[in-house]
């Protein structure tokens, strides 16, 4: 969402008046994201005796909105008062500039500049050192001289960010294990090593770099090379509101213009790049992922033109910072205080065991390899496969109805689904059909169910996550979409995969067989892995087929349990909402539901024999 002329006539600043001096305007601005507390001089100001006189005010505004710029107070005479403002509304004093990202000069005592990339240049958002595990809690910036043209600090909320980059590109990260980041310092580019950790000892930078868990490789006198995994997102206990709290899209080198990041690979290869980040089990980041992310931040951005005197408090967890490209002169100072990190946010409950014994066992799995891969002829072994486990697992009313489908890798608008007229015991990979966003047959001799066309093109579609999706009948799935109120009751752990990722559909008006109502029906889900429709059993989506495939089964056991508890003559104990989210969390992951899938998919070999001579030569093709 762009801040142009529209959008600040739509969102007028909100002035309120309430208990506040009447030497001073206090007004909110922003856009629907992200909003700013300002606090504007109407007199003759020194914001630092301002400032004694209602520090209590200050404090009251800044904990409900987590940011204030402070406006036409007089001028600062000297860095120091700026120094001096730091520590009058900070818990301590400020902090030294350590892990530096970009080029600064320290101009006084912990202030310095705020970053001296060339004005030409935007600055992506950022969290000041979400790249590290230790940050400031509260950054300030004060403008000695604004810009000619241009030169804005763009501004976002942090957790609208979150929310905006779909669930599954957060989930990723967090499955994934973070972020890890890779930099190679040497005399060539970016900055020296020297400059990054503050010495020139090497045995200093070994110690650092144990005692932060760094990874360290001396190549030779002058290069350097570390890497390490930080987080991707954080919980903030005020709120309970998520973070998206890294800088992957900052150091990874599609952040460059191509020519220069096609130059650096060209000339030192992808390992070698000044820096770079990637998952946090070392796996590449998709480009697609980080173009969401950049979509995000762009979306919740809001810009302010800068006044000289003017100075931003901010909450550097809360809220992301940034530049815009300029022309002319600018001096921004920036000074951080109140150290945070990590340690503060990890849950209590997640002792160091059970964190080991969950790697080890994600470890096992991904050495092991799964038999099942996710080439084009195994995507269509798993989805006879699965055909043949929703008949096994009495998930299908024993018909032909019923259809899954699976979007064909790297191919726009085309994906695989089962054929109408054949029973799901019956499905091979040779003759599941391949169809085109017009319902074209390109491959099989069979035709479409048009009403699953209709539903699984315009999924498709809508969602770039929805690689898979489910739809079937299945017994205890349309009984239950049939009650007056259809509602997920968390009633045990596989009800707690559901919480909060469903959508009722009501509009039951018979088969869905036209593509204005599969539109509908499709916006209704829109990041959601699970529809209920009423009257006509459930839909399940996944980025994989095993995603889908474990959701589906998972739903009916949740659909059986909902059913038989509304029987019950006496009262259930419901599972509370938190205990709901951290179960999901847990349970919910692409690796757990390829486990379990992978189980059931030799059970399914087992019971269905003739299914193995389909079984791809080639795991690659």
């Amino acid at each position: 969402m762009e801040n142009n002329f529209n959008t600040l006539i739509n969102i007028q600043p909100k002035e309120i008046s309430n208990h506040y001096p009447k030497d001073i305007k206090f007004e909110i601005i922003g856009n629907e994201f992200t909003k700013i507390a300002v606090i504007t001089s109407v007199g003759d100001n020194e914001l630092e005796d301002w400032l004694s006189k209602n520090n209590d005010l200050v404090d009251e505004i800044y904990e409900k909105n987590r940011i204030i710029l402070f406006k036409k107070f007089k001028s600062f005479s000297s860095k120091k008062e700026f120094s001096s403002i730091v520590s009058n509304l900070s818990t301590g004093g400020a902090l030294d500039y350590a892990e530096p990202s970009s080029p600064r000069t320290q101009l006084e005592d912990k202030i310095y500049t705020s970053t001296e990339y060339p004005k030409e240049q935007s600055i992506p958002q950022h969290n000041e050192h979400s790249y590290s595990k230790s940050w400031p809690k509260k950054l300030f910036f004060y403008c000695e001289h604004p810009s000619e043209v241009g030169g804005c600090t763009p501004i976002c909320n942090s957790s609208a960010v979150y929310n905006k980059i779909p669930s599954a590109v957060t989930k990723r990260f967090e499955d994934k294990g973070g972020v890890m980041y890779v930099r190679n310092f040497s005399q060539e580019m970016d900055i020296p090593w020297e400059t990054f950790f503050g010495t020139k000892d090497i045995k200093e930078v070994e110690k650092y770099c144990k005692e932060h868990h760094m990874n360290l490789k001396q190549i030779d006198q002058n290069r350097l090379r570390i890497d390490y995994v930080a987080q991707a997102t954080l919980l903030d206990k005020p709120t309970n509101k998520k973070i998206w709290f890294n800088q992957a899209h900052l150091f990874h080198y599609s952040n460059l213009d191509s020519d220069v990041y096609n130059y650096l690979i060209d000339t030192y290869g992808i390992d070698n790049l000044p820096r770079n980040s990637y998952y946090g089990d070392g796996t590449a980041i998709s480009i697609s992922d980080l173009q969401l992310i950049r979509e995000a931040y762009e979306d919740v951005a809001f810009r302010f033109d800068w006044e000289q005197g003017d100075l931003l408090m901010m909450d550097n967890i809360n809220f992301t910072h940034g530049r815009d490209p300029y022309d002319g002169t600018r001096q921004l100072y920036v000074s951080m205080s109140e150290e945070d990190g990590i340690h503060n946010y990890l849950k209590a409950a997640a002792t160091t065991k059970v964190t080991e014994a969950r790697k080890n066992t994600a470890a096992f799995f991904i050495i092991n390899e799964s038999k099942y891969g996710d080439s084009k002829a195994m995507l269509k072994y798993k989805l006879a496969l699965s055909c043949r486990m929703l008949r096994s697992l009495q998930l299908d009313e024993g018909s032909i109805s019923g259809h899954i489908s699976m979007k064909v890798p790297n191919e726009k608008n085309l994906f695989w689904v089962n054929p109408f007229g054949i029973l799901f015991d019956e499905i091979t990979p040779d003759n599941l059909i391949l169809v085109n966003n017009d319902g074209e047959v390109l491959e099989g001799d069979y035709p479409i169910n048009v009403a699953g066309f209709c539903i699984h093109s315009e999924i498709h579609n809508t969602s770039r996550e929805a690689n898979c999706i489910v739809h079937t009948h299945s017994p205890w799935g349309t009984l239950f979409s049939s009650l007056e109120k259809p509602e997920i009751l968390m009633l045990d752990q596989n009800s707690c995969m559901f919480y909060d990722n469903y959508v009722l559909y009501n509009e039951f008006d018979g088969p869905v067989n036209t593509t204005d109502r599969a539109i509908k029906l499709a916006e209704k889900l829109r990041d959601k892995n699970i529809a209920v429709l009423a009257n006509h059993g459930a839909i399940s989506c996944g980025e994989s087929i095993e995603t889908a495939m474990m959701y589906m089964i998972s739903l009916e056991r949740s659909f059986r349990l909902n059913v038989l508890a509304r029987q019950m003559n006496e009262k259930v104990n419901l599972i509370d909402s938190k205990t709901a989210q951290n179960s999901k969390e847990w349970i919910s992951n692409p690796m757990g539901f390829k486990i379990e899938f992978d189980a059931l998919a030799r059970r399914i070999e087992r019971e269905y024999p003739d299914i193995k001579n389909y079984y791809p030569i080639s795991l690659s093709i």
